[in-house]
């Protein structure tokens, strides 16, 4: 018995016993079977996380599906990099992760892709027969926008000159644009001031003092039309108005805008109001029509022209008109500065006592855009 007893305790070369060997290579099987599951789970997992775009010649492609545009799919494969198929070619598309779809009507939704069927992009959590037509897909996780921004200009003109007259004048114009796909808002504002000195006498004359600007607010209903707020205010001293403003609704259409050239029609009713400088003379206040049309031609890579007129008849007094019509040529001097000139007239066809029709002015200004 002593004799089994120590053979079956017998130390292995080394110090090691029998029993803890196998024990050890145990343990060590254990791990192993273990790793080789876990890294069973996780290709697993990986493969399910992965997106799968079948195409109809049979293969299979695995990766993330980056965007759907224009009719063309791309993966992002490990092993064969960005693949891009048409999207007539992909008889099935699964996402592992939820996806940004953008119809064609503009509306975006963001779901997880289990499959195409009947030509309809099947979506997880969707009762059977549910989904999407895969035609009125427009994009598959489009661009994020940009965040709109600002543009416009701020220009300046002034003059000086001393001798028998003592002539002063400056003027200060700035216009500003924000459009997004769903609406644009447009700004300008306007301030000119001017007088002429006789040295010998000491007397000065005013010849022009005038402020003013408006807002005007586009609201997209489709590619063409949209609609439209507007408000404007002026003060003129020389032709004896305090305050002209207008303000109104109306529709717009967008007539050519191909990137050179575009023309803008736009008819509304205002509320309009002219108040005098001159005491005892009563304020006009009528409803008017407006009739607007903005053509802007890019002549060259460097200069642009913009015409615009904006008139205002009384739908009460038949007399009763107002119009003004601007013409400006704006070239770049640098990738910031420009000059332009300008013939802006103001017509009148009902003015204060003693005051003309029509003011024509002649600008020709240097400034900024932004």
């Amino acid at each position: 018995m002593a004799n089994r007893t120590s053979a079956r305790t017998a130390v292995e070369p080394g110090g090691l016993r029998l029993a803890d060997v196998l024990r050890s290579w145990n343990i060590a099987r254990n791990m192993r079977s273990t790793l080789f599951a876990v890294a069973v789970a996780t290709c697993a997992i990986g493969i399910r996380s992965q997106d799968q775009v079948t195409l109809s010649n049979g293969d299979v492609v695995h990766g993330k599906v980056v965007t759907m545009a224009e009719g063309k799919v791309t993966i992002r494969s490990a092993l064969m990099g960005d693949v891009t198929v048409s999207i007539t070619e992909v008889i099935d598309l699964k996402t592992g992760d939820k996806v940004t779809l953008k119809t064609n009507e503009g509306r975006t939704l963001r779901r997880r892709v289990v499959g195409i069927e009947d030509d309809n992009l099947r979506l997880d959590g969707d009762v059977e027969g549910g989904g999407l037509l895969v035609a009125n897909i427009d994009m598959i996780n489009p661009p994020a926008d940009d965040a709109p921004k600002w543009s416009g200009s701020l220009k300046t003109t002034a003059l000086y000159t001393s001798g028998n007259t003592r002539r002063e004048s400056v003027g200060v114009l700035f216009d500003a644009s924000r459009s997004t796909k769903k609406d644009r808002i447009t700004v300008d504002a306007i301030w000119n001031y001017g007088t002429d000195e006789d040295v010998a006498t000491d007397v000065k004359t005013l010849t022009q003092r005038r402020a003013g600007g408006g807002v005007k607010y586009d609201f997209f209903l489709n590619e063409g039309w949209y609609a439209l707020g507007t408000a404007r205010a002026l003060g003129d001293t020389l032709a004896d108005l305090q305050l002209r403003f207008t303000s109104g609704l109306g529709l717009g259409y967008t007539i050519i805008d191909d990137g050179v050239t575009t023309l803008l029609s736009e008819a509304g009713l205002s509320y309009y109001i002219e108040d005098y400088r001159t005491s005892g003379l009563a304020s006009q206040e009528t409803v008017s029509l407006r009739i607007s049309y903005r053509l802007e031609h890019q002549i060259s890579e460097e200069t642009k022209l913009v015409h615009r007129v904006e008139a205002f008849p009384s739908i009460e007094d038949g007399e009763d008109f107002y119009l003004q019509a601007v013409t400006e040529l704006t070239t770049s001097l640098t990738d910031s500065m420009v000059a332009s000139v300008a013939h802006t007239i103001d017509y009148d066809n009902t003015p204060a006592t003693g005051r003309k029709n029509a003011d024509n002015r002649v600008l020709l200004t240097v400034g900024w855009t932004f």
